[in-house]
């Protein structure tokens, strides 16, 4: 019995042995089928495909650059402003800020040096009627020749400019600014003499500005035709901007809009600012001969503006240019120019002042009358200015203002500028978009200067946009 059982488990564990061989054989590979030749259904559904696959490749590439414009698009915006300006203004004698010393009765040390007729008495640009600073009559000046309104002492009806101006975005730090006057003037066709265009226009900014982000300074750099860096009135050099109608008469040496390059920095809360420019030249306006946009020296124009806010509401400000003077080409022939500004806003008054001094050397051949080769200047001026919001709609003001200069050319002419300006007006305010201001101004000349009739009564309409 035994040995019959042991002879069944042996059978048992045989057989198992077997099977557990068998299940760890790999499988036997299947036999080898014979490859098929491709058909011509089988390369035209290839070449379906592979096109397939480059056309989604070209949308996918197309879709990418899409993407790559609405997003360019989306952080670059634009926006349009500006304004119309159309004015009426009066003027008492023939509307020129200057009078010929005949017979040199009054300043006989020019006698036998430059002709009477061409030694003048007063300031060319005192009988400004609009916020462009543009004279009623230039009468017969010869260093301010350009002459658009030209009223001959006629009141008359102006449109002073149409204004444009352009702000385009360029991502988060960088920006184009633009403006643009539009001038309509008239001209006399009939007149063969005739010397000016009538109407025309006045690029007035042309400038790009990239603000790097920097957590505890701001700054700004700026390339092209920008603001003035010196003084403070170029602050408020737009009509809708200015608190009156016409500018100071040291605006023409701070006011300009010169062609550089610039950088502004605030620090302390925007407490301290500093402007500093390097450009082709001066800081004075294109309608004064002290300006040349488009330079003709090699030496450059430094200039620069330090300002503080002592406390609150009263800011402080010093300035000042140095560099080649314009209009020649001599390196060698210095204008420079320094400042100080205050401005105090307490409760509903603002006052603002500023005090300028400069000079432009010139430049004289021997034994030739002073300043033959270049003309040269010494000036002296400042004003004040107080208003006061009697309501959201009614700002009166008042603006005393003074200048004392000479300019020379040689034997063909020389100014002599003394005189003090007293400025009355209101400003209303008709909502968001209208402006009407009235200004009057009366001159008066000092020193030995004789008193002349050149006053002015001029008005603006503002329409902004």
């Amino acid at each position: 019995m035994k040995t019959a059982f042991t002879a069944c488990l042996g059978v048992v564990l045989s057989l198992a042995a077997s099977r557990h061989a068998v299940a760890d054989e790999p499988p036997s590979p299947p036999p080898d089928t014979p490859a098929t030749p491709p058909t011509k259904d089988d390369a035209d559904r290839d070449a379906r495909m592979q096109k397939l696959e480059d056309e989604l490749a070209q949308l996918r590439e197309d879709n990418a650059f899409l993407e790559h414009k609405v997003d360019e698009a989306a952080r670059l915006s634009a926006r349009f402003s500006g304004y119309l300006d159309v004015g009426f203004f009066a003027t008492d004698g023939n509307g020129a800020g200057t009078r010929t010393d005949l017979g040199n009765a009054y300043f006989p040390e020019y006698a036998g040096i430059v002709p009477d007729s061409w030694v003048f008495m007063g300031d060319p640009l005192s009988t400004a009627v609009n916020s462009r600073g543009e004279p009623a009559d230039t009468g017969e000046s010869r260093a301010v020749t350009f002459d658009p309104i030209d009223s001959r002492g006629k009141s008359t009806f102006i449109v002073n400019a149409l204004n444009l101006g352009l702000l385009v975005g360029i991502g988060d730090t960088a920006s184009l600014i633009g403006s643009v006057d539009f001038v309509p003037r008239g001209r006399d066709v009939s007149d063969p003499m005739g010397a000016f265009l009538g109407d025309y226009v006045d690029v007035k900014l042309a400038y790009g500005e990239w603000r790097p982000a920097f957590e505890r300074l701001s700054l700004a750099l700026q390339v092209g035709k920008f603001d003035s860096v010196i003084g403070r009135e170029y602050r408020s050099l737009e009509s809708p901007d200015r608190t009156g109608i016409t500018p100071s008469l040291i605006c023409r040496y701070t006011c300009g809009r010169p062609l550089g390059i610039k950088a502004r920095l605030k620090l302390l809360d925007d407490a301290l600012i500093a402007n500093v420019s390097v450009t082709n030249g001066s800081h004075a306006i294109e309608g004064f001969p002290l300006s040349d946009e488009i330079d003709r020296n090699q030496m450059k124009t430094v200039a620069g503006r330090l300002s503080y806010l002592a406390v609150e509401r009263i800011e402080l400000g010093v300035s000042g240019a140095i560099g080649a003077q314009d209009l020649q080409t001599d390196d060698g022939v210095y204008q420079w120019h320094v400042g100080g500004d205050l401005h105090v806003d307490w409760k509903d008054f603002e006052l603002t002042t500023e005090l300028v001094k400069g000079r432009a050397n010139g430049e004289t051949s021997p034994m030739a009358p002073r300043c033959d080769v270049a003309a040269c200047i010494r000036y002296k001026g400042a004003y004040g200015l107080l208003s006061h919001r009697l309501t959201n709609e009614l700002e009166p003001y008042a603006r005393v203002d003074w200048r004392d200069a000479v300019h020379e050319s040689g034997a063909s002419f020389v100014y002599i500028s003394k005189l003090v300006r007293y400025t009355l007006g209101l400003r209303s305010e008709l909502g968001a978009h209208v402006i009407v201001k009235v200004e009057a101004t009366l001159n008066r000349e000092l020193g030995r200067l004789p008193q002349f009739p050149n006053n002015v009564f001029t008005t603006s309409l503002l329409l902004k946009y």
